[in-house]
């Protein structure tokens, strides 16, 4: 009998475990597995025949760490992820569009996280962090490593002031989850200050995206590759440089409830050939989402959740105004991560649909998203939920596409329920549909739908 590839994490624990490091620390030792199955139709909403997948897809997490001493932390973790089905590949876009973030996707184990975190360092009031690590800021708008880790160092500190926390960083991140950068040098530069206060918190962050070391591909939304670029002419860039600037508050109502609020500004240059010209960048996002939980009800708990977000797409001239950090959060895995189960839309990019890897149709960017949801918990183990998301663009040129463009701003609406059970502390399961009815602004407008049951286990 053939054993399953995850097996190929049992030498390097018994490794760790044998270790004197670890003879007289505390372990941290644990392992998680989810499989869904997973099926897809109408992923590029018409334009060809056979648009239907299913297939499962799974991840399988592994880690081991351990306290040296009071100060001293070490963490590394393992990763594997693959699909199986007869009507796809982990290479369908539209079935596993993170795929080409990472090492291999055959379900062989991948280091995920190594790092050593020194607390209090010197008895300094200040944590280093060096080695292979996970970051996200918020929910990810401007940054977020997504699972992956991002190797480099970072300090984080307590200041003496105000009770605020500071925290410095900078990452050269696996450049394969950048499909802008391709196989180019990336190089990530941080800050962030936060200052909690009762049941709020406020944080002022900027992050400093540099990509170069070789040509990438640069073209901008109202840019077509067979219309607008003469001939010849290499739609690439020496170097992008983009800075982003990000301001969010979040808080909880002592009543039951909770309120989040975000803005983020962009500015950058991007180098390229003469024949095209370079580009300056700006833009802007901001996203607003609350919440309201009541404990009381025939239903059982309950809560009412809703959200508002947009940001700036790119209408012309001689600046780039689409926002789109290059390492914002997108991606669960292999899947799109979103607002919505099938679309999975962030404030600049949407589920790659065959036909358009973006996911937006020609010569539109910016993304404006409004949702509302209800979640309802009838037992302990049991919750319900229903969201419903309306998607419009924020700028159009379909004069840049001839033939392929609209001037309509509607990219859809979408309807998720989902019910999830949890069996024991360490199973559960779940099951959703999602349905996406595409907008007038996409040339093909049949409903896609996404089925989903999973069973998730830690360990």
């Amino acid at each position: 009998m053939r054993l399953p590839r995850i097996v190929a994490f049992i030498p390097v624990f018994y490794f760790l475990l044998c270790s004197p490091l670890f003879a007289t620390s505390a372990l941290d030792i644990g392992a998680d597995y989810r499989l869904r199955a997973i099926s897809l139709s109408e992923t590029d909403y018409g334009q060809s025949s056979g648009q239907h997948y299913e297939f499962l897809s799974q991840r399988a997490e592994a880690y081991v760490g351990g306290h040296f001493s009071p100060n001293i932390e070490f963490m590394t973790q393992f990763q594997a992820l693959g699909i199986a089905g007869s009507t796809t590949s982990v290479n369908n876009i539209s079935a596993a569009p993170g795929a080409f973030r990472y090492p291999n996707t055959n379900f062989s184990p991948f280091v995920q996280w190594a790092y050593l975190k020194a607390k209090n360092l010197y008895d300094t009031p200040n944590d280093l962090t060096v080695g292979r690590q996970p970051i996200t800021l918020g929910d990810g708008l401007i940054l977020s490593d997504d699972d992956l880790g991002f190797t480099g160092i970072r300090l984080e500190t307590r200041l003496p002031v105000w009770d605020l926390q500071s925290d410095l960083f900078t990452f050269r991140p696996n450049d394969t989850i950048n499909p802008i950068a391709g196989n180019n040098g990336s190089t990530i530069y941080g800050w962030e200050i936060t200052k909690p206060a009762h049941a709020i918190r406020y944080h002022l962050s900027a992050i400093v995206e540099q990509i170069g070391a070789g040509q990438m591909s640069y073209l901008r939304p109202t840019e077509d590759p067979g219309v607008n670029v003469s001939s010849g002419v290499p739609t690439t860039a020496s170097h992008i440089t983009r800075i982003l600037y990000d301001a969010r508050m979040e808080g909880r109502l002592l009543q039951g409830g909770f309120y989040k609020a975000e803005l983020a500004l962009q500015s950058g240059h991007v180098t390229r050939d003469p024949a095209l010209g370079d580009v300056s960048l700006s833009g802007y996002a901001c996203l607003v989402s609350a919440g309201l939980f009541t404990h009381i009800s025939k239903y059982g708990p309950i809560e009412v959740h809703a959200t508002f977000g947009q940001a700036s797409g790119d209408s012309g001239g001689g600046t780039d105004s689409s926002f789109h950090p290059d390492f914002g959060h997108r991606f669960d895995g292999l899947e799109r991560s979103g607002f919505g189960e099938f679309y999975g839309a962030t404030l600049y990019d949407a589920f790659p649909s065959t036909s358009n890897p973006t996911g937006l149709p020609p010569g539109q960017s910016g993304i404006r998203v409004i949702g509302g949801g209800v979640t309802t918990h009838p037992t302990s183990l049991l919750s319900i939920g229903i969201d419903y998301f309306v998607y419009m663009s924020m700028e159009q040129d379909p004069t840049a596409f001839p033939g392929t463009g609209t001037a309509d701003n509607s990219l859809g609406s979408e309807i998720d329920v989902g019910a999830g059970f949890a069996y024991t502390n360490y199973l559960s399961f779940r099951a959703s549909f999602a349905y996406f009815s595409p907008g007038s602004a996409y040339l093909n407008t049949t409903s896609a739908d996404r089925v989903l049951i999973e069973a998730i286990g830690r360990f």
